[in-house]
This record gives structure tokens, C-alpha cells and sequence, in this order.
């Protein structure tokens, strides 16, 4: 299966239009185009185009407001033709087609059209087709069109009534386009660290509430936006994948009239009647009259209660840039949430000792009950061990040669001691 290149273009509409019970004229919005070969023959031809731009069923189920609806369909792609070629007879070939040409969609349309994708949609003619592909590779069907079809913006009955089936592309999507703030990395292109299901700005335990913890100990003078709207940027900015003040700064000139108002950015009623976004000496002001362990505390407690883990790895890092007095480079220890890859906290290590000493303090900042913590083999330790039992939490360690008895033990256990 590949993106179909410019020199096929004229074959695959001139197959789709023969073929297709349709025909075929154009896709319509950004669209994207694949052929499927096997043994160098065209088997299959798929056509993706924008989403219907309003679908009574679908926009329920997402539960979106209007104003949402308008800026964020673009994430949503629909399946408007999809034709396997009428000599091609293999057994369960259209629902394997489209379980692949998801795993890529929505990195090919970031490439072609500068953002991702959350979900797909289709809709089946419900007289001629019964949808058997798109159940068989895990589409949801939502419902039934009215039967009405748009032409030159303009709606019309045509009495052909369709299923409605749709496909989440990223766990929790409908929470991500009925956000109050999108997520930075459904922005469009750029690096992502960290990928939240759920992000909560603001409303009760939400990231501003929780940043109105932190004390501003700044006079009146140079306080044009509150602390809480900087720090808040600079998390996101963060999430993004931005790592310095010029960074953040960039970010924040990217986010919209409508989200820097929600993340209380300072409003310029004099001149350019806008809200304006901190500058980079801003970010690096306020970052660095804020106490860090505080933030670390606030942001790892919020962050917890926006994901779902149930691993957590301990991981040492040093950081670059960064020393101590002494000269030495700063190293932390991080509780780190597997897969995803946030941190639900981090703690530094004492310049004159190691990670050992400071895995029980980080993990005294989160919520280990059930979950499974995972370490390298400097943290199999008796006492973490025990700790982190009393904690009502299991644990996987490596072992090496630090712990030479285990490591005996272990080497000479057979099969059947794990499998009776």
C-alpha cells in the first residue's frame, strides 16, 4: 500500500470512475489517495477527503460544541471511496486494507497537510452495502443519515439513506477535539513529549487551578501577566517538545486570540486591543523565581490525575545546562509512566551520593497503590524492595552481578518452579 504518486493520478480515476458504482469525479477538502498492489497489480484504490461538514449522528456522539465543530473537523478524515477491483476475489482483503491504511493515515496526512488526524468516518449506502468490512476492522457505526447530500453549499434530499461508521485514530480522541484548550501536539507538526488522553485546563483540578498554588513574589512592577498564564504556557510549551525560553516564547506566539484569553494571558486595551503573549525574558523570569520543587509537586500531582498508568519505570537523568555550585552537573530520578512517558515526579540526587537514596523520597510524592514499578538493576535493593511492598505495589527488577547470590539463585531455577 503506498500514497499514490502524481504520474498514476489519471489511472486511478479513470479505474475509480469505471468501477466505483458511484464513478468518480473528484474527492473533496485535502484529501489523500493510496493504491494497494500485490505482485505489482493494482488490487484495491482508497480516496480520503475531508469530513462531512455536518453529520447529526457523529457530532453528537463526539458531543462537540458548534464553535468546536467549526475549527476542529479538520481532524477528521472521511472514507469517500473505496473500491476493491472487480477481479479480485480474496477472502477478508477490504478489512485488512483499511486496518493498514490506518497505522499511517494520519502521519501521511500530517506530511501532506500539516496536521494530524483523530479519527476517520465513512458512510455505508445502506441498500447496497452492509458495512462488513468496516465492522470486521473495528469501526463503530453511530447511526443513519436523513438523507441529504450538500452540493455548492447548498443541502438537498436525495431519499438515500447511509450508515454511519466511525474510527477513533488515538485513544480518548473525543476528549481531545472537545477540549477546552487542544493539545499541543494536535497542533499540527512538531516534536511531542508527552501525549495526555485527557487534558484539563481549566475548571475545578484543572492546570490553572492548580498553578494558583504557587506564590508570585514579583512586585507590581513588570507583572503584566499572571504567573499562573506563564507557567501554564511554558507546561504546554514543554509538552510540545520546546526546551528554551526562545522555544516557549514561539510557542506561545503560535496559540490563538481564543486560548490565550483562556490561559489569562494580558489583554492590550490601549493600543493593539488583542492578548498578548509573554516574551522569552518574561518565561525566563518567572521560571526562575519560582520554586522548583513546588512546581515539580504541583505539576506531578495534576499530571497523575490526567493519565491512566499502571507501570512506572525509575529513571536517572542529568541535565543539560545545569550545575551546582560545586560544578557538578545536576542528575534527578524521575517516576516516569511507561509507554507514554510522563513524569509523574522527579527528585535530585545528592551530588555526593547516588540514585539509591533517592528513589524512596520520589516516591513518596505519587500515588503507587497497584501499580508495578520497574528499575534498572542499581535500584534491586532490599529496603526499595520492602518500602514499595508496604506501599501496597509490586515491582520488576534487574539483576546483575550488585546482587551475586540473586543472581545464582535465579540462574539455577527451572521451568517448572514458575509453572507448575
Amino acid at each position: 500500500m503506498g500514497l499514490l504518486k502524481p504520474a498514476e493520478g489519471d489511472k486511478w480515476d479513470q479505474l475509480m470512475n469505471e468501477h466505483h458504482y458511484l464513478g468518480f469525479k473528484r474527492l473533496s477538502g485535502e484529501v489523500l489517495k493510496y493504491d494497494v498492489e500485490m505482485d505489482g497489480e493494482w488490487v484495491a484504490l482508497l480516496g480520503w477527503g475531508s469530513a462531512a461538514f455536518k453529520c447529526t449522528a457523529r457530532d453528537k456522539w463526539i458531543g462537540w460544541r458548534s464553535d468546536q465543530q467549526w475549527k476542529r473537523l479538520k481532524y477528521i478524515a472521511n472514507n469517500q471511496r473505496f473500491l476493491i477491483l472487480p477481479w479480485i476475489r480474496i477472502t477478508n482483503l477490504a478489512s485488512r486494507i483499511l486496518a493498514l491504511n490506518l497505522k499511517r493515515i494520519s502521519e501521511d496526512w500530517e506530511n501532506r497537510h500539516g496536521h494530524p488526524l483523530l479519527m476517520v468516518e465513512t458512510f455505508v449506502e445502506k441498500n447496497r452495502f452492509a458495512g462488513t468490512c468496516y465492522k470486521a476492522a473495528g469501526w463503530k457505526r453511530l447511526g443513519e443519515t436523513k438523507g441529504y447530500g450538500r452540493n455548492a453549499g447548498k443541502y438537498y434530499y436525495h431519499e438515500k439513506k447511509k450508515e454511519i461508521f466511525i474510527k477513533e485514530l488515538s485513544e480518548g480522541a473525543r476528549d481531545i477535539l472537545t477540549a477546552e484548550l487542544m493539545l499541543p501536539q494536535w497542533k499540527g507538526k512538531g516534536n511531542v513529549m508527552v501525549e495526555v488522553k485527557s487534558i484539563a485546563i481549566t475548571g475545578s483540578g484543572g492546570l490553572l487551578e492548580r498553578l494558583e498554588e504557587i506564590k508570585d513574589s514579583r512586585g507590581g512592577q513588570g507583572k503584566q501577566h499572571p504567573k499562573k498564564a506563564v507557567l501554564a504556557i511554558s507546561i504546554l510549551a514543554g509538552f510540545a517538545g520546546m526546551k528554551s525560553y526562545l522555544g516557549i516564547e514561539d510557542f506561545a506566539e503560535s496559540l490563538t486570540q481564543e486560548e490565550r484569553m483562556i490561559l489569562g494571558c494580558k489583554y492590550d486595551d490601549l493600543n493593539t486591543r488583542t492578548y498578548l503573549a509573554p516574551s522569552d525574558t518574561t518565561f525566563s523570569r518567572v521560571l526562575k523565581d519560582t520554586n522548583g520543587e513546588e512546581l515539580d509537586r504541583v505539576i506531578g500531582k495534576w499530571t497523575a490525575e490526567q493519565v491512566e498508568y499502571k507501570r512506572i519505570s525509575l529513571d536517572g537523568k542529568t541535565l543539560r545546562g545545569a550545575r551546582l555550585e560545586s560544578g557538578k552537573k545536576v542528575h534527578l530520578v524521575a517516576a516516569v509512566v511507561h509507554d507514554s512517558g510522563e513524569v509523574l515526579a522527579q527528585q535530585e540526587v545528592d551530588e555526593k551520593s547516588n540514585e539509591i537514596p533517592a528513589a524512596q523520597p520520589l516516591l513518596d510524592k505519587i500515588d503507587v497503590k497497584d501499580k508495578v514499578i520497574t528499575a534498572d538493576a542499581m535500584h534491586t535493593q532490599v529496603d526499595l524492595a520492602n518500602y514499595i511492598k508496604k506501599r501496597e505495589a509490586d515491582y520488576v527488577f534487574i539483576v546483575k552481578d550488585n546482587q551475586g547470590n540473586l543472581k545464582k539463585d535465579i540462574s539455577t531455577l527451572e521451568d517448572d518452579d514458575f509453572f507448575p
